[in-house]
């Protein structure tokens, strides 16, 4: 089944992606960004959300925020989105007259150019990249899928996300926390980020593969679906599967994120314990969170506010989400690491927060100026030109 073709280009993705970017931003400046080896401090309580200085309120308060809307909750939305995009590109080649070995064959030098990026983001800027695991997922598990039925894909998306919560649930019940997601910078450029950047790259991302497959899988493969379907363009003829997906979100939120909330605090115990529901449970959130998005989307649109300077600015930087998400790592190296100028590094989470959210507001300045050029994201262009083999002209698409 393929989408009717809109005429006018859709909001709900760009406002997506403009907001994940700061969920992003908070979420790798609290659990990445800001940490420095050695011991904490005295009047430093480390969890596995952030760190807590002297028992600050706004410390306390920033955690539960952000267990409930900001960790796991970026990454799926970008998943969701990313398959939703593939959706799209496919019915459009199919449109323009393309056959399946060249929709095939664009499918794979774009994504192919993905990965690319994604390495080269992993070793030179920010160890935790996820362009290059999207990449390929995309190859390995949609791509072969692409021309399957509409109930054999969600079916997958099902037995895959089933199967990750056996695999990845094993896995990181005998993880050591402490040592796999709280090793912070602090012994220089070449150590803290080559070194580690490229064994990740050629090592830990292929280790690791067959756990980020069915997780992150499942979750792009709902997106592709919808995408393949014009969910959000044509809502009114999906609203039982949105309301669906947006009740999931809410329940997530509510049943895992403020529990984990909790146990950071030590109100509750088993912080572990509700740390891996919410990496796991929480990729379900994806889709749910991006309804939700798409009924703000529809009440700007209602009320005429989508030239405001706020929502353009804003979409400005979803258009140029990947140009936004590398731009993140050029400045958080540049402000945090110890290697920089060390400004919030090892902080408590409501300091980290605030870092965060001024460089993510930083990265929509600079994606509204540049979109009064008329073109396309500087890493925009450079990936359609390498991926399709030409230069993009300046009218922007949806992905």
């Amino acid at each position: 089944m393929t989408s009717p073709s809109p005429s006018v280009r859709i909001l709900t993705p760009d406002l997506a992606r403009g907001a994940a970017l700061l969920g992003i931003a908070i979420a790798n400046a609290i659990t990445a960004w800001s940490l420095r080896v050695g011991d904490v401090p005295q009047g430093y309580h480390r969890t596995l959300s952030g760190i807590i200085v002297n028992d600050s309120l706004w410390d306390k308060i920033m955690v539960v925020i952000g267990t409930l809307f900001v960790h796991v909750r970026g990454l799926p939305m970008f998943a969701t989105l990313l398959g939703y995009g593939v959706g799209m590109i496919l019915v459009r080649e199919q449109r323009k007259g393309a056959t399946k070995k060249q929709c095939r064959a664009i499918l794979l030098r774009r994504y192919g150019v993905l990965i690319l990026f994604g390495l080269l983001h992993m070793v030179f800027l920010f160890y935790g990249d996820i362009m290059f695991i999207y990449g390929l997922i995309i190859l390995v598990l949609v791509i072969p899928m692409r021309n399957a039925k509409n109930k054999t894909l969600l079916i997958t998306a099902g037995v895959l996300f089933a199967l990750a919560m056996v695999m990845n649930g094993a896995l990181l019940s005998y993880s050591d926390m402490n040592a796999v997601l709280l090793h912070g910078y602090g012994h220089g450029y070449v150590q803290d980020q080559l070194v580690r950047g490229a064994s990740l790259a050629f090592m830990y991302n292929f280790l690791r593969f067959p756990f980020a497959l069915p997780l992150v899988g499942s979750v792009i493969l709902v997106g592709f679906v919808a995408g393949r379907n014009g969910v959000l363009e044509y809502p009114e003829q999906f609203r039982t599967p949105m309301r669906i997906a947006a009740t999931i979100t809410v329940i997530i939120v509510v049943t895992v994120g403020l529990p984990l909330g909790l146990a950071n605090l030590g109100i509750l115990g088993h912080e572990k314990v509700f740390y891996l529901l919410n990496i796991l449970v929480g990729m379900a959130s994806g889709p749910g969170i991006v309804v939700w998005i798409s009924w703000i989307a529809s009440w700007v649109e209602r009320r005429k506010l989508t030239d405001t300077l706020p929502i353009r600015m804003l979409t400005a930087l979803g258009q140029m989400s990947m140009t936004g998400y590398v731009l993140q790592s050029v400045l958080f190296t540049i402000i945090m690491v110890p290697w920089g100028l060390a400004i919030g590094a090892g902080r408590g989470v409501a300091t980290v927060t605030l870092i965060a959210a001024g460089i993510w507001v930083v990265t929509m300045v600079f994606a509204y100026l540049w979109s009064l050029t008329h073109k396309r994201g500087p890493l925009e262009i450079l990936h359609r030109t390498l991926g399709y083999g030409r230069p993009p002209n300046a009218k922007t698409q949806i992905m």
